[in-house]
């Protein structure tokens, strides 16, 4: 659908009213009348009540306002990118990354990427399985996420090629100023968590590999759950409960000694930051990217 057709029927739904929408599109009422009934031909569908008085949008145009909305808001993005790249020479780099990526490592990919030739980057933040999906249905140009050594070797070289970018460690962290009185509960068999959801990817391995050594010294009561490390830590920090977060996303509040790290007495977990590509992807700009990703220590926490 032409975006000026979209821009017609979202002034028609913001204010209600062919007189108001005429106004906010800057043209006569008879116009913007003779507009809409073209519209109404093509589409073979009315979308002005003309039995109320004044005329207002249909029960069935209201029904898809949300859709028609996002339309909307996707053209002008894609119009917004083409000006862009038209006037800058560069081209839109799409990176997807799990959400504690993005909010601890988000500036050093951009600059890495940026800095691989004219590129626009953008990066959509998602959990693992959602990165995946994007990277494989060719909405996202990398996938930026974490792994494990038990991730089955099988399953990724099926899915992509991938280049190990650098360690990471899932940490259990709590508020500095009261982990004294929070051990006291621990030693005597009860530690309150901020837990992950079961079906994301840090909440698998949480359960697998941290909660079962802890609940054999003490009973798990979970406070509070979150697919968010960055809800995850701010939590910790306000001592509802310890959560396990990635260490580079926690460096700057234990710096600060908000946190504290509790890895000596909960344990934590190894981890790798990977990136993938599809295989099949070769353009001149991408490669040049890869090459820089998968340089060792070219992006780390």
């Amino acid at each position: 659908m032409r975006i000026d057709w979209l821009e017609d029927i979202i002034a028609l739904l913001d204010t209600g009213s062919v007189v108001e929408a005429a106004a906010m599109r800057n043209v006569s009422q008879s116009a913007f009348s003779r507009r809409i009934q073209t519209l109404e031909v093509l589409l073979d569908v009315g979308l002005i009540d003309r039995r109320s008085k004044p005329n207002r949008p249909t029960a069935a145009l209201r029904n898809h306002e949300e859709a028609l909305r996002q339309a909307a808001r996707q053209q002008r993005s894609l119009i917004k990118q083409i000006q862009t790249e038209s006037r800058s020479g560069s081209e839109l780099v799409v990176v997807a990354c799990q959400h504690a990526i993005t909010a601890s490592l988000g500036p050093q990919i951009v600059k890495l990427i940026a800095g691989a030739g004219k590129a626009h980057v953008r990066l959509r933040s998602a959990n693992r399985n959602e990165c995946e999906a994007l990277l494989l249905t060719g909405q996202a140009d990398f996938s930026i996420t974490y792994g494990m050594e038990a991730d089955a070797a099988g399953h990724r070289a099926a899915m992509t090629d991938e280049a190990f970018i650098a360690n990471e460690r899932l940490i259990p962290v709590y508020r500095a100023p009261a982990v004294e009185e929070m051990l006291v509960r621990f030693e005597a068999g009860n530690l309150d968590v901020i837990a992950y959801p079961a079906d994301v990817f840090l909440g698998i391995a949480v359960e697998r590999h941290i909660y079962p050594h802890i609940e054999r010294e003490c009973r798990l009561n979970i406070v509070a759950e979150t697919a968010l490390t960055l809800a995850a830590k701010q939590m910790a920090s306000a001592g509802v409960g310890v959560a396990w977060v990635p260490e580079a996303l926690a460096q700057a509040d234990l710096g600060d000694e908000r946190l504290s790290d509790l890895s000596g007495q909960l344990g934590s977990l190894g981890m790798q930051i990977v990136a993938r590509k599809r295989a099949e992807d070769t353009t001149d700009l991408h490669t040049r990217i890869w090459d820089e990703l998968s340089r060792s220590g070219a992006v780390a926490p």
